[in-house]
This record gives C-alpha cells, sequence and structure tokens, in this order.
C-alpha cells in the first residue's frame, strides 16, 4: 500500500478497505482461506512525518497445534500504529510496516478450546496433562528461582 503524503488532506486522511494477501509475501503454513487483509486506517501528516494509526485484521482457517483439525481464526492487530517519515516526492510504503505486524499477529500454534473435562470440540479428543510433566511451568519455576537468587545476592 503505497501512499503520497501531499495527498493528505490537514484534517486527516480515513482509509478503509481490504487488501490482497498475496502482495505481502505473509508465511501462510498451515492456514487455508485466507486471501485478504482488511484495515482501517487514520493518516495524519505533520511537518516531516506521518502518523498511521489503526486496525488489521483477516479471517482464516488454522490448523489446531493440539489436533490437527482446521479451526476458524480471526487475526486482529488492534493497535497498528507508525511514524513515518517524509522524503522529498517519494510514496509512503506502508506495505512492508503491514506485513510484519500481521506476520508478529499469526499464532506460533493454533489450538482449539478444550471444555472442562479437556475434550477438543472437533475430534472427541480427550487431552490429559499432568503437572508433573509440564515443561513450561517447571521452566518457568527456573527463571523465578535464578531471578531471585539475584536479587538476594546484590
Amino acid at each position: 500500500m503505497k501512499i503520497d503524503p501531499r495527498t493528505i488532506p490537514e484534517e486527516g486522511l480515513q482509509l478503509t478497505g481490504s487488501l490482497p494477501l498475496a502482495d505481502y509475501d505473509v508465511p501462510a503454513t498451515g492456514i487455508r482461506g485466507w486471501d485478504k487483509i482488511d484495515y482501517q486506517l487514520t493518516l495524519n501528516r505533520m511537518e516531516s512525518e506521518v502518523t498511521v494509526l489503526g486496525s488489521l485484521s483477516a479471517k482464516f482457517e488454522s490448523s489446531c497445534a493440539r489436533c490437527l483439525d482446521f479451526i476458524p481464526w480471526s487475526l486482529e492487530v488492534k493497535d497498528f500504529g507508525h511514524l513515518c517519515p517524509i522524503t522529498d516526492g517519494d510514496l509512503l510504503d506502508l506495505t512492508p510496516l503491514i506485513r510484519e505486524d500481521i506476520i508478529l499477529a499469526l499464532p506460533l500454534a493454533a489450538r482449539c478450546e478444550l471444555d472442562g473435562a479437556g475434550k477438543c470440540p472437533r475430534s472427541g479428543k480427550v487431552f490429559t496433562f499432568s503437572d508433573q510433566d509440564d515443561f513450561a511451568e517447571k521452566r518457568r519455576a527456573t527463571v523465578w528461582r535464578d531471578l531471585d537468587r539475584l536479587t538476594t545476592e546484590n
């Protein structure tokens, strides 16, 4: 998305629409049904800068890291905000900024919500987790223990 900063009126510019995903080279492995990025942006020009504030969103299906079924997913970047310098005669290219924020908002491991008994709503498989095998909890405890030692030693 390229914008000529000279076309931004003093009161600002409101932009709303959809962008084709193909223009953004977003890695979409394990994702299906995603073809556009919806945006709502407000651009304000100041002396030598343009502030861009708004939101980005997309809907698609992502592969569940637990049951491997595809689950509906809503990606939202509610706080898209950038300060872009203006150079003489050049267009503002928001493409790399939009791409970066979209990639950062992608789920690392999308998972369907389990019910209270640990049952997957799609596959019906029950997932149980024991506290003894929880690597993340053990790692978290180790990190805090090490930090506590630093504060008592200094």
